[in-house]
């Protein structure tokens, strides 16, 4: 059986995450939000509460599965305290790289977070970028 024709072509089948497994870009932003959620110190279940849905479906978002819809991402960045571009942010870069953030990498962000003294944090950075061989880069004021 031949494909349906809309005025002299073909007709495509539509993408289907069931059939063709979650589109990167979902996937990109899931990755995003579970990043900021943990940054956040905040579970799968936090996020859901907050947002009135079930921890599932903040799993499925974060791993691809389903679509974050225009206004739940809007809900998102307010709850995460991150503007919407943040989940967009280094798409491109992922493509060709895909890498995660590992949980003791999280760890070690959010405890450095904590640090109110921005002289230890500056000696922390100096100190790290010295054991990791990388240039140190411009110290930050932000706490």
């Amino acid at each position: 059986m031949s494909e349906p024709r809309i005025l002299g072509s073909v007709r495509r089948r539509r993408y289907t995450a069931k059939e063709h497994g979650p589109d990167p870009i979902d996937v990109h932003v899931g990755r995003q939000l579970r990043l900021a959620r943990e940054l956040a110190g905040l579970t799968q279940t936090d996020v859901g509460r907050e947002l009135a849905m079930s921890f599932q479906v903040v799993q499925k978002y974060e791993q691809g599965e389903i679509r974050v819809s225009a206004s739940r991402l809007f809900q998102l960045s307010a709850l995460l305290d991150k503007p919407i571009a943040y989940f967009f942010d280094g798409f491109e870069e992922a493509l060709d790289a895909p890498t995660a953030m590992a949980r003791h990498e999280v760890d070690l962000v959010r405890a450095f977070r904590l640090i109110r003294s921005v002289e230890v944090r500056q000696c922390l950075q100096r100190l790290l970028h010295e054991i990791g061989g990388a240039s140190p880069a411009a110290p930050t004021d932000k706490p």
